[in-house]
């Protein structure tokens, strides 16, 4: 048997070129594997203009609102017309007409009571200025003139006194000297005492006069004056109260047609006096305090909405709004915050769920057939960039209390923590963390990797081995 001689195995070299090429592609196809990814998936960040929305929900409120009643306090009266339920009326329009059956017969005696109150005033007004023509006739007229003439006639006999007691003492020397006999003396004498008596009693009568009649006849005749001046004040207070009562009654009869004072939609009232409760109706009796017909003005109209705890500093009032009610899809309405409550309510069923604020949405004017109590959205700009960094919301995640983004890169995907600013319904402003021309995973990717460590190797993170506290959840914006 042959022996071989004893050599050295060598490998060609050859071979070790194809195990190289092999091992070359092996390598190529892990990382194409490793950086692939679906374009559909993915997003760029870019600059662009960004208007941030904060959208609302609520019902339709009339901005104003009138309730007509009955204007006959204290009485009933029947409802013999009403306009339809649902029309919009304009200013002047007939709500309600009220019977006026009793206010007519009332009308009618407080007309008779005005034209005798009338007639009354007219005789207390005559027998007024009989009584100052008595008063005038005590003070300038006879009762005067009596107290003259008494006066005249004291002044008379006075002087007739003195004449007589001045002949007296000069018959005196004539009779000493024998020129006139003692019974022309005591003639004159007589004379003299009879014009004394007649002078003590006229005296006596102008006192009597002047002392106590004349002033107790004007007395009574200012009396007199002052109760027919009284008479004829009561008399008058009276013409005037009948009046009034007359002018009330017309005025009654008036707003027993009750017109709309605005323009806006007829709503019914229910009906107290009925049960089980019902709106009103045609015969139905009602009193002052019966609410009839309210008319919203649904021309201008107020959103009564909330806004979240967590959100309310984002809203002030006078922001822009854009109002989409449920009725009318297609319907866009401007308006602007009106209001924004001071403070937080919860609900009571629900103490402990999120607070929200009431926001008050004020619509401009609009022709749309709007209805109070309609459900409407209001979508609030609050907050616009013209040049900012964006990025769809979907490629936010929060992890672990940071917000992050995948970022896609030659080597794989990096998890890049990321802050934001502003966002709308679709997109987010970034702050930081990212630069314009990016790509960015829409999604939580099946692993992630971070900053290359020295030597340039990056370590990776297989799917399976992640934790569920390493994966993301989407950004929800605040």
């Amino acid at each position: 048997m042959e022996r071989i001689p004893n050599s050295t195995f060598r490998i060609p070299n050859f071979a070790i070129g194809i195990a190289a090429i092999i091992v070359c592609l092996l390598a190529g196809s892990a990382f194409w594997r490793r950086t692939a990814v679906d374009p559909s998936l993915t997003a760029f960040v870019r600059k662009g203009p960004l208007t941030a929305r904060l959208t609302t929900t609520g019902i339709l409120r009339p901005a104003q609102s009138i309730t007509y009643r009955s204007p006959l306090a204290g009485r009933e009266a029947e409802i013999t017309e009403l306009a339809p339920e649902g029309m919009l009326v304009n200013e002047g329009d007939l709500l309600v007409r009220l019977d006026t059956t009793e206010l007519q017969r009332e009308l009618e005696r407080a007309q008779q009571e005005v034209r005798q109150s009338q007639l009354e005033v007219q005789v207390a007004d005559i027998e007024r200025r009989e009584a100052e023509a008595a008063l005038t006739g005590v003070s300038e007229g006879e009762g005067a003139l009596a107290v003259a003439e008494t006066r005249t006639r004291l002044q008379l006999a006075d002087k007739k006194v003195e004449r007589l007691r001045l002949e007296y003492e000069q018959l005196q020397p004539l009779l000493e000297k024998g020129f006139i006999t003692r019974d022309e003396l005591k003639k004159t004498a007589d004379e003299l005492e009879q014009s004394e008596e007649e002078a003590a009693l006229t005296r006596k009568r102008a006192e009597v006069v002047i002392k106590l009649s004349h002033p107790r006849e004007s007395q009574r005749a200012s009396l007199q004056l002052a109760q027919k001046q009284s008479a004829l004040e009561n008399t008058r207070a009276k013409a005037q109260d009948a009046r009034a009562r007359l002018a009330l009654l017309i005025e009654r009869l008036e707003q027993c047609r009750i017109y709309a004072r605005r323009t806006g939609l007829v709503v019914y009232e229910e009906f107290l006096g009925a049960t089980p409760r019902r709106k009103i109706r045609v015969g139905d009796r009602v009193t002052g305090s019966q609410g009839l017909v309210t008319i919203p003005e649904v021309n201008r109209m107020l959103l009564e909405a909330s806004v979240s705890e967590a959100e309310v500093h984002r809203v002030r009032t006078g922001l822009a709004a854009v109002v989409r009610v449920e009725a009318f899809p297609d319907l866009r309405l401007s308006g602007r915050v009106a209001r924004v409550g001071s403070l937080a309510r919860s609900s009571a069923d629900r103490p402990f769920e999120d607070k929200r604020f009431d926001l008050i949405v004020e619509l401009d004017s609009t022709p749309a057939e709007l209805r109070p109590e309609m459900s409407a959205r209001a979508d609030i700009v609050v907050g616009t960039r013209s040049d900012a960094l964006l990025l769809p919301i979907t490629a936010i995640f929060e992890r672990q209390g940071q917000l992050v983004a995948h970022v896609v890169r030659p080597y794989g995907i990096e998890a890049r923590p990321v802050d934001v600013g502003e966002s709308s319904e679709a997109l987010v402003e970034i702050v930081s963390g990212l630069t314009e021309g990016e790509t960015v995973m829409l999604t939580d990717p099946g692993h992630a990797v971070v900053a290359a460590a020295p030597g340039g190797k990056i370590p990776a993170v297989d799917r399976a081995q992640r934790s569920q506290a390493d994966r993301g959840r989407p950004y929800q914006p605040r």
